[in-house]
């Protein structure tokens, strides 16, 4: 048994050495000798004293026991044996273990080392054959630049493709004042402040181009006139009291008075001055689905994959 084959490995018996391709492995002395043990007895049963002997040399090991467990482990190590799929080594619980990989005796010589490994044989090459090559060579990198450019064209061009279609399109929005239906005079204030809380939060958003705050005796007419910027959406809103606290009615409508858009949003007293992120969200995200509208029916547009950013 001077070589054996097993998986990828081969083993010098008689040099203990362990190779896998042209690669050589080091191997402790407990591992080899188990090894070497286990492959002199293929698919059979090793029984722990006999390993004991001949892994120890027959030496009193007092924790030999441990000792052995640990050598096994560290062979599977080396194996690539895991516990899910045992390809070498078999345990059997307090008996011994089996080699159950597939063993082949192998004839001739060692596996070459590292360095005796033959060397390439290296000719003089004439004139022609190195004229030969560098025209190779340069037509080679002609043809490399050509295609990477065309590579590169070919990606500016489909980027530039996905901005035009997935970039945020602008969009306006027109607010009117908070109309306060509780008719409590020290909910005023509060309606003006949400208003301009609003105001901030639309103007900070992606895609918007303009958002305006309306003002004056013409708020109450659907044609604002020259006070209405004709792409806008135009924000109508009331606050009024809920039974968990209040109601905020939000409606979007279009130049033509198209719906586009209409929700509530409820809040206790306590959340109720955090309740401008939700109704700034709805707005932006509404007035993204199709930011030009002047005044007909034009088809709709679907919104950005990311959505509006509400900062």
């Amino acid at each position: 048994m001077a070589r054996v084959a097993f998986g990828d490995f081969v083993l010098d018996t008689v040099a203990g050495e362990l190779w896998t391709g042209q690669e050589r492995i080091q191997m402790p002395e407990q591992p080899l000798n188990l090894l070497l043990c286990l492959l002199e007895h293929p698919g059979q049963l090793v029984g722990r004293e006999v390993l004991q002997k001949r892994v120890w040399a027959g030496d009193i090991h007092v924790g030999y026991e441990d000792g052995l467990n640990n050598a096994a482990w560290r062979l599977r190590q080396i194996l690539g044996d895991t516990a899910e799929k045992r390809r070498f080594i078999e345990t059997i619980p307090k008996k011994g273990y089996r080699f159950v990989g597939k063993v082949v005796h192998l004839l001739g010589q060692p596996p070459p080392t590292p360095e005796s490994c033959p060397l390439p044989v290296v000719r003089p090459d004439s004139g022609w054959t190195r004229s030969l090559v560098a025209l190779v060579n340069r037509e080679r990198r002609r043809w490399d630049l050509w295609l990477g450019g065309i590579l590169a064209l070919g990606m500016v061009t489909a980027g530039v493709g996905l901005w035009v279609a997935f970039r945020p399109q602008p969009w306006s929005v027109d607010i009117l004042p908070l109309q306060n239906a509780t008719r409590d005079p020290a909910l005023d204030y509060f309606a003006a402040a949400l208003r301009w809380q609003v105001n901030r939060d639309l103007q900070e958003a992606r895609g918007a181009k303009k958002v305006s705050l309306l003002e004056g005796p013409l708020l109450a007419r659907n044609d604002l006139g020259p006070q209405r910027n004709p792409s806008s959406l135009r924000l109508d809103w009331t606050l009024a009291r809920d039974d968990q606290g209040y109601r905020i009615s939000v409606k979007l409508t279009g130049t033509k008075g198209q719906p586009r858009g209409e929700t509530a949003f409820l809040a206790t007293s306590e959340d109720l001055h955090a309740v401008h992120r939700k109704i700034s969200a709805f707005v932006a995200h509404q007035a993204a689905q199709n930011p030009k509208d002047p005044g007909g029916n034009p088809a709709p547009r679907p919104p950005s994959p990311s959505g509006p950013i509400i900062r």
